[in-house]
Formats: C-alpha cells, sequence, structure tokens
C-alpha cells in the first residue's frame, strides 16, 4: 500500500466490508436512551433494528469524536502502520469532526514527525462513501498520500447527493422543522428535496407534492447532472420502502451505470428518520449551490 486510508463510520459501509479492503475506521457514536453506542453496523438487521426503534418513538441523537479520540486513533495507526495516513471525516458542514481530526493531527505530527492527512468528505453516507471508495482507488493505484489528499478534495466537490427525508414528523420531534410546518406537510404530501450543498450541509432545494414527483425530480436532476461516462452510483436507504424503486428508476435512465442501495447509518439516520431516500453521484459539474 502507498498509504493508509483510514476515515469514520459516517461513510455507511459495512464495517467488515471496510476491513476486508483494508480500510481502517474510527467508530463514530449514537445514543438511545442515555446509552451511547459504536456504530459498527456490519449486517442490514442491524440497521432495520436502528430504524425499528425510531419507528417505536426512540429519539436518536449524535456524539462527536473530540480531539483526543482522534489523537488516540491516529497514534493507534502509527503504532500499526509506517505509512502516511489519509483520514476522511463526515462534512464540516454538518459536524465539529472534521475540525476536531485537523487538530488531532497537527498535535500528532508534531509529536510523532508522522504524516497524516484531513480530507472533508464535504458530504455524508453515500457521499462520503465515495471519497472513500476513490481513496482505495488511489492508494491501490500506487498514488502518494499528499496526491492523493488533494485529489480527493477536489473529486469530494463533484459529488451530488439529493435525497427526500419522508418523517416530517420525525423532523419536527428533532426540531429540524416547526411543528406547523410538519403538520401541514404531512397532510398535503408535501416532499422536500434537499441537497448537500457545496459548504458540506444542507439546502432545500425543492418541495413537490408526493412521493412519486419527489423520485421523478431526483432522477431528472441525475439524469441531467450526471457525468455520461459509466460510473458508480448510489441510492441512500433509511429503511425506506421507495429505494428499490429508486434504484429501478435510476437503472432505467443510466443502464451503463453500476447502481448500488447503501443504507444511511444511524448517525445520519438519527436526524433524518425512516424512509429517507436518495442519490448520490459524479459529476463534471462542482457543487454550485
Amino acid at each position: 500500500m502507498s498509504f493508509i486510508v483510514s476515515t469514520d463510520t459516517s461513510c455507511d459501509i459495512f464495517r467488515k466490508e471496510l476491513s476486508e479492503r483494508k480500510i481502517e475506521y474510527r467508530p463514530l457514536v449514537f445514543v438511545i436512551d442515555g446509552v451511547e453506542n459504536y456504530d459498527e453496523f456490519s449486517e442490514d438487521t442491524e440497521f432495520k433494528g436502528f430504524y425499528d426503534q425510531i419507528r417505536a418513538g426512540k429519539m436518536p441523537t449524535t456524539s462527536q469524536i473530540n480531539i483526543a479520540e482522534h489523537a488516540e486513533f491516529f497514534e493507534g495507526l502509527i503504532g500499526k502502520y509506517s505509512d502516511d495516513i489519509v483520514h476522511i471525516t463526515l462534512s464540516s458542514g454538518l459536524s465539529s469532526t472534521y475540525a476536531s481530526a485537523c487538530k488531532a493531527a497537527e498535535e500528532v505530527e508534531q509529536k510523532t514527525g508522522r504524516k497524516i492527512y484531513i480530507v472533508d468528505s464535504v458530504g455524508a453516507t453515500i457521499g462520503a462513501r465515495q471519497i472513500v471508495d476513490e481513496a482505495e482507488r488511489l492508494r491501490d493505484s500506487g498514488a502518494t498520500a499528499a496526491e492523493a489528499a488533494e485529489r480527493l478534495a477536489e473529486y469530494a466537490r463533484h459529488i451530488h447527493t439529493w435525497f427526500m427525508p419522508n418523517d416530517l414528523m420525525h423532523l419536527k420531534r428533532g426540531g429540524r422543522v416547526s411543528g406547523p410546518a410538519a403538520y401541514i406537510g404531512t397532510a398535503l404530501k408535501i416532499k422536500p428535496i434537499l441537497y448537500i450543498n457545496k459548504a458540506g450541509g444542507l439546502s432545500v432545494v425543492q418541495k413537490v407534492m408526493g412521493v412519486n414527483k419527489a423520485l421523478t425530480t431526483m432522477v431528472d436532476i441525475f439524469t441531467r447532472d450526471a457525468v455520461k461516462t459509466p460510473h458508480k452510483v448510489y441510492i441512500a436507504n433509511a429503511d425506506s420502502e421507495y429505494a428499490e424503486e429508486m434504484r429501478d428508476k435510476v437503472k432505467a435512465a443510466r443502464p451503463d451505470c453500476d447502481v448500488e442501495i447503501g443504507w444511511i447509518g444511524p448517525v445520519i439516520g438519527a436526524h433524518t428518520g425512516c424512509g429517507a431516500v436518495g442519490v448520490s453521484f459524479y459529476s463534471e459539474k462542482i457543487r454550485e449551490i
């Protein structure tokens, strides 16, 4: 290996798969009923079980990795490997995880003399997953850590992620939409179309009537903006009944692309609630919103 790829678990790749791909990871934390749980999911049943708890009325929260925890993780990697490290984090627009990873890397570099490159995915879940995929490709092609970090920072700007949260009442319980907006939106079957913007935060771009219109809108955006050459496309799935339909629509629009359904894990799912569905793809265009 030309460098070590590491990440936090916001990429939502099965943890056993990360290990098989020789990608090191630091689990994120979610909290249910005051109990901290490490995000170590490696089975479909674990993701489904998490969403079943939300359906039963649980309201999970999340806990970020602090500087000391990042430093401990990086020092462990340095003790295990002799190569430089490229570490990919949850979006700085959604969490302070990136900032604490940068500070920890600086401290560990000063202490050990080893190089740690922190890459902001400017995304989450299936969007971050694509950055990890590209990091693995660069590692296996022989790129240096410095080259990979520069490439990944640019690559991340071209990953476009759109999704539809399906449970407005969960968003209300979490304080992310107002009560009246949730009740009216639910009654009228209004579906917001959200976009992970250029800063890595969330923007509501459209509001449409009904699930079918929301799915069609996202497929139309994908058809318009995705790179015209074959590439991997991910469908975001928060235990959504519409994930397979979304996959089939995307595949029908671009049969040359490999389309895979990927879980939205507990750290992001704690905020979206059940049923969210979306699409993430590579575009020649950088994010403009």
